[in-house]
C-alpha cells in the first residue's frame, strides 16, 4: 500500500491504475481476517479458499508494483550464471577476481524483454569455452559495454561488446603473462578505469599468496597509468553523478583490517582521493557494488557485507554521506527495514544468517532499485524490484541459474568531464594542507599549537 500510494502521488497520469489498485487493496484488507481464519481451519476447502486469497493478493502486488513508471525500458541486461559454477563467481571479501577459478563456468550475457517474470530471455553473448563473464559496465550511450573475462592464456582481461552482441574485442593489452585486469568502468571522456594486479602486491594474512589489484586508467591509445597506490585492494569503480569516481579501498596496516573497506572517491585522473563513507568506522565491514542515486548529490545504494563468511553478498542499505560518514550516522534505511533503526553491529561475519541476501544493486531512484536477490535460503538468485517500502517483487528468475548484475539496456545522461589536473612530466608533487584542526582527530587541541607535520 505504501508503494502504490507513493507511485500514485508521484507519477499521476503516468501510473493510471493507481487509484484502482488502492481500491482493490481496500477489498483485500477487508477480506484478510476471514482469510486468516480459513488458513488456520482444519477444513481443507477453507484452506484452499485462503490460498486463493493469497494468490489474488500476490497477483495484485506483482501487477501494481511492476507497473512502476521507472521501469520504462524495453530490455534488461543480465549475467546468467550456472548455480553449479565455482563459488558463484564471487571472490571472498578480501580477494579480487584473480583469486577465482579461471574455468568451469556456464556464463552468458543475456537480455530479458519485456521486463517481467514472463519476459523472454535471449542470449547476447556466450563465451566459446566455459569462462566467467561479469563486472558489466554499460556505456552511457547504451550502445556498448565492458566486462571481465579470461583470455586464451587464462589471464583476466577487459573486453568490449556492442549492445547487439557483435564486435567483441579485448580492450586491455594482455602482453604480460603475469598480470590480471578486470572490473572496469567507462569514464565520462571515454577512457576507462579498471583494477589490475600489475602493482605486484599480495595480501599479508595469506603470505602474499592472493594478488592485490589497484586502480589504473587506460586511454584510447592504450596508455595505462596507475591511479591508486594502496597496499590492499581497490574494488568496484563507478562514476558518480558529478563525474568523479567512487570505489572501495581496503586498508590493512595499523588498522583492525576486518572492518576497513572504506568507500572512497577521486577525480578520474587519480587526484583528490578522499573518503566517501566509513573511515575510522567499525561498521560496516565492507561496502560492495556501491552506486550513486540518479540525480542526487550525496545518496548511494550499496551492499553491506562482512569480512569472512558470505562472499560479497549481504544487506541492501541506502546511505547519505551528507548526514554522516561514520558507523550508521549516514544510513537512510536498510531495505527491507522501513521505519526500523540500523544498529552498528561489530562482527567479523556481519551478515551471516541475515536474509534476504543481495548483490549488484542498480538504483532507479532514491526509492526504487533493481537488484539481484535471494529472498531466503531455499530460493534462487533472481532479479527483483526492491523499494524503501519493504516490497521485494520478482522481475525474472530462471531455474538452475543465478541472474545477476541487472542493468537497464538504454542510454543514460553522461556525467560531466572533469579536466585532468596532473602534470605527468613533473617529478615532485603538490600537497594542499587545508586545516589540521578540522574534524574529530584533534578535537580540543588549541589552534596555533601544531607547529610541524
Amino acid at each position: 500500500r505504501r508503494a502504490v500510494a507513493d507511485l500514485t502521488e508521484t507519477y499521476g497520469d503516468a501510473y493510471p491504475e493507481g487509484e484502482t489498485w488502492l481500491a482493490r487493496l481496500d477489498d483485500a484488507e477487508r477480506d484478510l481476517p476471514d482469510a486468516v481464519r480459513r488458513a488456520r481451519s482444519a477444513d481443507p476447502s477453507a484452506r484452499r479458499r485462503a490460498t486463493r486469497f493469497l494468490s489474488r493478493v500476490r497477483t495484485l502486488e506483482r501487477h501494481a508494483l511492476l507497473a512502476n513508471p521507472l521501469l520504462d525500458f524495453d530490455s534488461l541486461l543480465l549475467v546468467k550464471r550456472d548455480l553449479q559454477g565455482p563459488k558463484l563467481g564471487l571472490p571472498q571479501n578480501w580477494q579480487g577476481n584473480c583469486a577465482l577459478p579461471r574455468t568451469g563456468y556456464d556464463d552468458e550475457l543475456v537480455v530479458v524483454s519485456p521486463v517481467k517474470p514472463a519476459g523472454t530471455l535471449t542470449t547476447l553473448f556466450r563465451p566459446p569455452t566455459p569462462r566467467f563473464v561479469g563486472d558489466v559496465d554499460l556505456h552511457p550511450d547504451g550502445d556498448r559495454m565492458l566486462f571481465s573475462m579470461v583470455d586464451k592464456r587464462s589471464r583476466w582481461q577487459i573486453w568490449e561488446l556492442a549492445a547487439d552482441g557483435s564486435g567483441l574485442r579485448q580492450v586491455t593489452p594482455g602482453d604480460d603473462g603475469d598480470v590480471d585486469n578486470y572490473d572496469a568502468c567507462y569514464l565520462p571522456d571515454d577512457q576507462i578505469v579498471f583494477a589490475s594486479t600489475r602493482c605486484f602486491a599480495g595480501v599479508p594474512c595469506v603470505g602474499g599468496g592472493s594478488a592485490v589489484a589497484n586502480l589504473y586508467r587506460m586511454d584510447a591509445g592504450g596508455r595505462i597509468r596507475q591511479l591508486c597506490f594502496d597496499q590492499e585492494h581497490n574494488w568496484c569503480p563507478t562514476v558518480l553523478n558529478d563525474g568523479r569516481v567512487m570505489y572501495t579501498r581496503w586498508e590493512y596496516t595499523d588498522t583492525p583490517h576486518y572492518f576497513t573497506r572504506v568507500l572512497m572517491e577521486m577525480n578520474p585522473d587519480g587526484t583528490t582521493q578522499m573518503e566517501r563513507y566509513g573511515s575510522n568506522s567499525f561498521w560496516p565491514n565492507s561496502l560492495f557494488y556501491a552506486r550513486p542515486i540518479p540525480g542526487h548529490p550525496t545518496r548511494l545504494i550499496a551492499v553491506v557485507s562482512g569480512h569472512h563468511g558470505d562472499a560479497r553478498m549481504g544487506e541492501l542499505v541506502l546511505l547519505d554521506s551528507a548526514t554522516g560518514r561514520r558507523e550508521t550516522t549516514g544510513v537512510v534505511q536498510r531495505i527491507p527495514g522501513h521505519g526500523k533503526p540500523v544498529e552498528p553491529v561489530i562482527r567479523d561475519q556481519l551478515v551471516q544468517g541475515s536474509w534476504p541476501k543481495f548483490l549488484h544493486p542498480w538504483p532507479l531512484s532514491e526509492k526504487y532499485f533493481l537488484v539481484a536477490a535471494r529472498p531466503h535460503p531455499g530460493a534462487s538468485w533472481g532479479v527483483y524490484l526492491a523499494d524503501v517500502f519493504d516490497n521485494l517483487t520478482l522481475v525474472h528468475e530462471r531455474d538452475g541459474y543465478a541472474l545477476l548484475e541487472p542493468v537497464p539496456l538504454r542510454a543514460t545522461t553522461p556525467a560531466p568531464v572533469i579536466p585532468d589536473k596532473i602534470q605527468p612530466d613533473r617529478t615532485d608533487a603538490t600537497v594542499f594542507l587545508q586545516d589540521v584542526y578540522e574534524g574529530a582527530g584533534l578535537a580540543g587541541v588549541p589552534r596555533g599549537s601544531i607547529k610541524a607535520l
